[in-house]
């Protein structure tokens, strides 16, 4: 069940605004919408979402003990070691002329390519809005919060 919070608009607006900034410095890349993924959209995969929580939770002071990294990321270990690098670098090698020939048929012939290595282990990734409800509330919630604007403005 989705749980109501009444808010000032500018407390959200100034959580809106910092949250954002602190994530476009990071990325160095625009944050378009609440939906953006942390992994997914801003390319922080293994250690570097895990130091921009880090970052994150120490610069404003948040509590984080109900966060659960593992749920919602892949360690580094998962996603970037010599083995991996080395099975990616075997499958680019029969890919890269495979797509090759594909362009080249001007997408006229499909053919079956390898995939490249995926770690096995689901994940959720976290989006800006999890993210902005961690800032405002002062710590990490699983629950979904809609906030509602004090005096309907």
């Amino acid at each position: 069940m989705q749980k109501e919070r009444l808010v000032e608009f500018e407390k959200l607006k100034l959580a809106y605004i910092t949250v954002k900034n602190f994530l476009e410095k990071e990325a160095g890349e625009n944050v378009e919408s609440l939906k953006t993924k942390i992994a997914e959209d801003l390319s922080f995969y293994g250690d570097d979402n895990y130091y921009l929580l880090t970052k994150f939770v120490e610069k404003f002071e948040l509590e984080h003990s109900n966060f659960n990294y593992d749920e919602r990321f892949h360690s580094e270990g998962e996603i970037a070691n010599s083995e991996i690098a080395l099975y990616n670098l075997l499958i680019l090698s029969v890919w890269l002329p495979l797509k090759t020939i594909e362009l080249l048929s001007l997408n006229n012939v499909k053919i079956n390519k390898p995939s490249f290595y995926k770690p096995s282990r689901k994940v959720t990734d976290m989006t800006f809005k999890e993210l902005l409800t961690w800032y405002i509330e002062g710590k990490y919630t699983n629950s979904e919060i809609k906030y509602v604007l004090k005096n309907g403005i």
